[in-house]
């Protein structure tokens, strides 16, 4: 590439806004025990006010998806509790607190609850 067109590259690069994809960023979920009572999130057991962190990259096609499935007392509930299209430009920490209502998404002094599938 000669000398030129590197420049205009990376000027165009360098123009873009910050809400740009960024493939180096990792995405962080955070998912807690709200409910009371019984603590089994079948693989991962999560006791009252416990939770449980991974994290990881949004693929380049904006498909990345965590499907969990919240299991107490005899109650099974599903949720995608990561879905890039919904989640990625909202958040890069998410965390959630899951009650028997549904889960919900927090945010400092706010709750995005949603209903369970």
């Amino acid at each position: 590439m000669n000398f030129l067109l590197r420049t205009v590259f990376l000027f165009w690069l360098l123009m873009q806004p910050s809400s740009s994809v960024v493939l180096d960023s990792k995405t962080t979920v955070i998912v807690q025990n709200g409910l009371e009572g019984d603590s089994d999130l079948g693989v991962q057991q999560l006791h009252a006010s416990e939770s449980f962190r991974w994290r990881f990259r949004v693929n380049l096609f904006q498909t990345t998806l965590f499907h969990c499935i919240f299991q107490w007392n005899g109650v099974s509930h599903s949720f995608d509790i990561y879905k890039a299209r919904r989640d990625e430009f909202i958040c890069n920490v998410c965390s959630w607190i899951v009650k028997e209502e549904g889960p919900c998404m927090y945010f400092p002094g706010n709750l995005n609850c949603y209903n369970w599938y």
